[in-house]
């Protein structure tokens, strides 16, 4: 008994033989899929980490209860900016889109205009700040994408159509960003916007361009030409409406949650409230060197605006469906000056 079960232990102690290995040649192909999907799980991971890092221990935009009409300078609004609706600069790398479809609009309209005149204005000048108001999704049309891959800037990005801010959101801008709109006085102020998207089933290859005229209940679209206006009405007959409450906030409260006193570009492109906005800036707070604005209309000289820039020190060197406004003195407007060809460009 005893041998026999020596005999097994023995046998229970011996080193099984490693099973013979095989070698599989696998495919290139098969090896860069395997790649690939390692690849987009680390990306995938990445973002969730940093995304729950900037919402961590606040409150959405819609879970906020903020009062009406509080001054520019409250401490509630203040607070309500910078732990709910200030997003700080990504990390990350940009994740532009490359569709061409979407790459044929993105520099359409009038961006091919004010990027001569802003190229001009800013040419070589680093580290500057931005506000662009009316981002949509922080790609298409953008006035300040380029300021911050070519020259280094920052700023903030501001959009009130949550569709538009999701994908501004996943293209890693540079820059703060909030989903809300700037108001056109010196209050806070919640208001209804509209926003506007393809309807189901129709299939149309410039959805940013419904979403572009997404705007204020209430506030004047611009006037365009004849044919512009059969364009546009020929969109926004296939567009769908839907309508959401919208927290608005002056450009000051903004400039006050991040501590900036200097704006180098102002561009303003938010569907018919423009011009109430600049008039609800404390100029003699703030300095603004550059302004770029849509006017709601396009077919007559806007002469009230221009005298009220004009009251603030600003030199208008550039007309057409938006207005380009730079203050006298400044180096942007010497260098502009310092061209021999430079003159007053008109575009009607």
């Amino acid at each position: 008994m005893d041998h026999n079960m020596d005999v097994l232990l023995k046998n229970n102690n011996k080193k099984a033989s490693p099973p013979p290995v095989t070698i599989t040649r696998v495919a290139p192909l098969r090896k860069l899929y395997g790649l690939t999907l390692i690849a987009s799980f680390v990306v995938i991971v990445a973002t969730c980490v940093y995304t729950s890092g900037r919402f961590s221990g606040t409150m959405t935009p819609s879970e906020m209860q903020l009062p009406d009409h509080l001054p520019a300078s409250h401490p509630e609004v203040l607070q309500a900016l910078r732990s709910t609706f200030l997003l700080p600069p990504s990390k990350l790398p940009y994740n532009l889109s490359k569709d061409p479809d979407y790459l044929a609009t993105s520099h359409a309209d009038t961006w091919g205009i004010i990027h001569y005149h802003l190229s001009r204005l800013f040419s070589g000048e680093r580290g500057g700040f931005f506000v662009e108001a009316g981002a949509l999704d922080g790609q298409q049309l953008s006035n300040s994408l380029w300021l911050e891959q070519e020259l280094g800037w920052t700023g903030l990005l501001v959009e009130p159509d949550p569709y538009s801010f999701l994908h501004l959101g996943h293209k890693h801008r540079k820059a703060w960003t909030s989903n809300a709109c700037l108001s056109s006085d010196a209050f806070t102020r919640r208001s209804v916007h509209v926003a506007l998207k393809p309807r189901p089933g129709y299939r149309n290859n410039y959805p940013w361009f419904m979403r572009g005229s997404s705007h204020e209940l209430g506030v004047k679209l611009a006037t365009k030409s004849a044919e512009e206006v059969e364009t546009l009405q020929y969109y926004l007959n296939r567009g769908e409406e839907s309508y959401m409450v919208t927290y608005c906030f002056p450009l000051h409260s903004y400039l006050l949650a991040l501590n900036i006193t200097k704006v180098d570009l102002l561009s303003l492109d938010t569907q018919g409230s423009e011009i109430e906005i600049i008039k609800s800036i404390p100029w003699e707070e703030v300095e603004v060197r550059v302004v770029v604005m849509e006017v709601a209309d396009r077919t007559h000289y806007q002469s009230d605006l221009v005298e009220y820039m004009r009251g603030k020190g600003y030199f208008l060197v550039g007309r057409f469906m938006d207005y380009i406004f730079v203050r006298e003195g400044d180096s942007a407007h010497t260098r502009l000056l310092s061209h021999k060809d430079w003159q007053l460009v008109v575009h009607v």
